[in-house]
């Protein structure tokens, strides 16, 4: 019997792009699935678009709470043994279902926790240059990053943007529900980084979805930091995690290499050279004498202009 696939649409106040997203996944070429479209307290036309489709959907209704409420709603009344994200500007290609559960499906993943992710292209009438282009992160699969938060007490995000992402019901149900407290957004963070450290993750070559750029979607191509509290919520969320699959709690933002980027934005030269000279003691390797170069560039020449990160387009 083939697996009952969820695909989970999340909405809030995106009428122009939601029958487009809801229409792509209607259209998959592989069966059985099942389609929720979580409006998280659209005020926008959202909620009339979705009643128009009856049954062919089922509606997840809920007040405003942030993208991390939304993918809890929906994880929790969705049936599945695998699950597909989409975010309601997005759209997936036809065969994006069939491609996925082709990998799922191997003998060697029937019984692991899994995620599979895979690049977008990028479409909208504001892309410009970047149209066409495909953006996500690939790697080695299965990937699993524990032993690399084991000694240096991160990890990174190895994946896309949150269209490109689907597990299977043993992975979500060692992951979520997810903090919603102060995770309106980001909240991809904590089911990849999580799926790195308890589960597997395996990255497919090909473009199955659409990334829309416009007006209100700029984080994934920004800048932007996320505040301490984020990365305080994030660490105590992962650390949970690894102890209750029977690992260490190795996690911490405050006490690792990635946090030198946060001090040299903010010229806290003592503190940085601080932080480099006791984790270059400590680990003595290639990967922290490239992020301490970069820190200390970062701290004396400042940030370039914000844009798409290294690795982020293919």
């Amino acid at each position: 019997m083939k697996p009952l696939v969820s695909i989970i649409i999340n909405n809030y106040n995106y009428a122009a792009f939601l029958p487009e997203a809801i229409g792509s996944a209607l259209a998959q070429t592989y069966s059985p699935i099942e389609v929720l479209v979580v409006d998280d307290g659209s005020t926008d036309r959202s909620r009339g678009i979705i009643a128009e489709y009856g049954d062919k959907l089922v509606p997840v209704m809920k007040n405003n709470g942030g993208q991390a409420s939304a993918f809890n709603a929906g994880v929790a009344r969705s049936r599945g043994s695998i699950i597909c994200f989409l975010d309601s500007d997005d759209y997936f290609a036809p065969d994006k279902v069939e491609r996925i559960v082709a990998v799922f499906e191997q003998p060697e993943f029937l019984s692991k926790p899994m995620m599979v992710h895979h690049p977008l292209s990028i479409v909208g009438g504001t892309a410009g240059i970047l149209a066409g282009r495909m953006i996500g992160r690939r790697h080695s699969s299965p990937l699993n990053l524990y032993e690399f938060a084991r000694r240096y007490r991160f990890v990174h995000y190895r994946a896309g943007p949150t269209t490109g992402l689907s597990f299977n019901r043993i992975l979500a149900d060692c992951l979520f529900p997810i903090p919603e407290d102060g995770v309106r957004t980001s909240a991809d963070d904590f089911i990849v980084k999580g799926a790195s450290l308890v589960g597997e993750l395996y990255s497919l070559d090909v473009s199955l979805g659409f990334y829309r750029i416009h007006g209100h979607n700029a984080w994934f191509a920004g800048g932007r930091r996320k505040p301490p509290a984020f990365h305080a919520t994030l660490d105590r969320y992962l650390n949970r995690i690894l102890v209750e699959t029977g690992r260490a709690p190795v996690m911490s933002f405050a006490d690792s290499m990635e946090y030198w980027t946060d001090l040299a934005l903010q010229r806290r030269w003592l503190a940085l050279i601080g932080h480099i000279a006791k984790l270059g003691i400590m680990q003595h390797d290639l990967l922290t004498a490239r992020f301490a170069f970069n820190a200390l560039r970062l701290a004396i020449s400042g940030p370039s202009k914000p844009g798409w990160s290294d690795g982020e387009l293919i």
